[in-house]
């Protein structure tokens, strides 16, 4: 593996972010149904959002020749064979299998910390230079989302009846993003100048400090706790 990659991938598996206190009380403390609920509205105001980053950084990829290998991804993203298997139809039959309905999901306030991340996200695959916004598409989300979704996994099975395929969007995610994390590390491979390394890095970074503040917010939200400055 190039030792960039490496590094940077060690990196974010130890990043605070990945390692969030709410993550490890979500995975081993007892949740409530409407704990449980309160994390999978906020949550999926980050997943119904997800493919616009995409939508924005695939016209940008100055190398045409690795265009087929993002474009894998955003279709993962969309639901390669129907719409009904897209990643946001996958969280929104989480969602009901949790009691929910439309107007629940459609109706919801961000927490401020959600608010500021999905429009942080929006900026930087829109405005923000390419190799920054790839580093926090690619490894900032892709190589983070399995430890993360872990922890996830782990509180859902614990405290729900539900049965595996009705938190699919979870496991799957676990696998495939994987599978994602070495297409975006084919991408990276592209930019070998100190400069780029030094945007990917700065853009991965970014985004998980974003990520960070997403946790606490529910972290506060979920478990009523008075976060430490």
């Amino acid at each position: 593996m190039n030792p960039f990659i490496q590094e940077l991938q060690s990196e974010i598996k130890h990043h605070e972010a990945v390692n969030h206190p709410f993550l490890k009380k979500f995975s081993t403390l007892p949740l409530s149904l409407e704990q449980i609920r309160t994390f999978g509205l906020q949550h999926y105001q980050l997943v119904r959002i997800f493919v616009n980053y995409m939508t924005n950084l695939e016209p940008r990829i100055p190398d045409p020749s690795v265009t087929a290998s993002f474009r894998s991804v955003y279709d993962d993203e969309f639901g390669q064979a129907t719409i009904f298997r897209s990643h946001p139809a996958l969280y929104r039959n989480f969602l009901k299998k949790l009691g929910l309905e439309d107007n629940h999901w459609g109706r919801v306030t961000p927490l401020p910390e959600v608010y500021e991340f999905v429009e942080l996200h929006k900026e930087m695959t829109r405005e923000a230079d390419f190799r920054f916004a790839l580093g926090a598409i690619g490894p900032g989300h892709e190589f983070s989302i399995p430890k993360m979704f872990g922890f996830l996994v782990d509180g859902i099975k614990k405290n729900t009846a539900l049965e595996e395929e009705d938190y699919e969007y979870f496991t799957f995610h676990i696998i495939q993003d994987q599978h994602h994390a070495e297409v975006f590390n084919e991408l990276i491979s592209h930019f070998n100048k100190e400069e780029d390394q030094k945007q990917i890095r700065a853009g991965a970074l970014r985004s998980l400090e974003a990520r960070k503040r997403f946790w606490d917010g529910l972290e506060r939200e979920v478990f009523n706790t008075v976060l430490s400055q």
